[in-house]
């Protein structure tokens, strides 16, 4: 069914987000985008990105690229609207706050065109808070979905975790990705439905099985080299700093590091790893791009100091490929060391190094690594929440 109400009484979905891409970043979080595609293959769903007011005065790359996302552009053949909200940086307490206001008006004319629907708010600060904010204003019901850092990292700020945990408790269900972050959410006390559905999938037609050789030779790599794989965005959390220590202490001439994604510690990151051989920078990719680079790896590694559930990983292991990851978050839910992969503590550059020179001489069912993740495809997910939105919606929605 598409573009309506869905079987058993599911009202209309608006999906909030920054969680999204934008004509400035065109891949950023591609995950949420990849849900709702398939979700809307299935229901009636809209969405909402807001994105941070970006001051004309201020010289910055990265408020200069937001400046040029449009107020609304089609993306997936939907016009997704991008409301302005006001985001300090290093003044996370006022976000929710204004991303609320800068929500109300968008969600109004909603509800005069179309009648009564159900809000979706994907990471719990700032759009569930903001959300929560315009959701009462309006009289609207709405569901969070968790994702990682809102609740590792902002929901354990003094001044935010109230907020968070109000949220939370307004809603008519709360989904997280992970079991780590479900019992995080459970100890917040917020008494409504919880459900634990992973955002982390992956389209069959990109990560499968590949022909190995004709991925590197498509991207220039020697038969013979032994290819580490990071994808991510390149930002303190996701511990590449740690990633490029360990990668001084591997012996290996045949090991070489790819690091695809972009972010604030790029340019220091490069710096660091100036006087290290074989590592190559590629900045962010699309979709293919990333489909072919896991048909050339030898490995997945993903460092996180913290996680929720990296759908870096099951595309990975959809591909075949073993990971080498930071035991945190729902990765350990991801991979079986005996099966997938090994993990390690976060932050240990030794034990890093140990694991990666273990991965790289193992010889790996690739079979049965994809056999592992064969559940998680897209449409299984979106399946899966729509379940829950059906649930939780019918006593306030519809």
């Amino acid at each position: 069914m598409r573009e309506g109400a869905r079987a058993g009484g599911l009202p209309p979905i608006v999906v909030v987000t920054t969680f999204f891409p934008n004509a400035a970043f065109p891949h950023r979080t591609v995950f949420v985008r990849n849900l709702v595609r398939a979700m809307r293959a299935r229901a009636g769903v809209e969405v909402i990105a807001p994105v941070p007011y970006a001051p004309p005065a201020v010289p910055v790359a990265r408020w200069r690229k937001l400046r040029t996302i449009p107020r609304e552009e089609e993306i997936d053949g939907m016009l997704v609207a991008h409301p302005r909200y006001a985001a300090v940086p290093g003044v996370d307490v006022l976000s929710g706050l204004t991303y609320g206001m800068a929500l109300v008006e968008g969600l109004r004319r909603r509800l005069r065109a179309r009648g009564p629907f159900l809000v979706h708010a994907h990471c719990a600060y700032p759009d569930g808070v903001g959300v929560a904010r315009a959701a009462r204003r309006l009289g609207l019901p709405y569901v969070i979905t968790a994702h990682g850092s809102d609740v590792n990292v902002y929901a354990q700020r003094p001044f935010l975790r109230p907020q968070v945990r109000a949220a939370f408790a307004g809603a008519r269900g709360v989904v997280a990705v992970s079991r780590a972050l479900a019992q995080k959410i459970e100890a917040l006390g917020v008494g409504v439905p919880l459900e634990r559905i992973p955002c982390a999938g992956f389209d069959p037609a990109l990560f499968a099985a590949s022909d190995r050789g004709a991925c590197r030779g498509a991207l220039g790599v020697d038969g013979d080299a032994r290819v580490v794989l990071f994808v991510g965005n390149l930002v303190a959390v996701k511990a590449v700093d740690v990633l490029l220590a360990a990668w001084a202490a591997l012996r290996d001439p045949r090991a070489r590091l790819v690091v695809v994604g972009d972010g604030a510690e790029r340019a220091a990151l490069q710096a660091q790893a100036a006087a290290l051989p074989r590592v190559r920078f590629l900045g962010a990719l699309p979709q293919g791009e990333v489909a072919r680079w896991m048909g050339a790896a030898d490995v997945l590694v993903l460092p996180s100091r913290s996680e929720g559930m990296p759908n870096v990983v099951v595309e990975a292991l959809a591909s075949g490929v073993p990971v080498v990851a930071s035991r945190v978050g729902g990765i350990d839910e991801l991979v079986t060391e005996a099966r997938s992969g090994i993990l390690v503590e976060p932050g240990d550059a030794a034990a890093l190094a140990a694991a990666l020179a273990a991965a790289l001489d193992r010889r790996w069912d690739r079979d049965a690594i994809r056999a592992s993740v064969s559940h998680l495809t897209w449409p299984a997910l979106a399946e899966r929440n729509l379940s829950f939105l059906a649930r939780v919606a019918p006593a306030t929605a519809g």
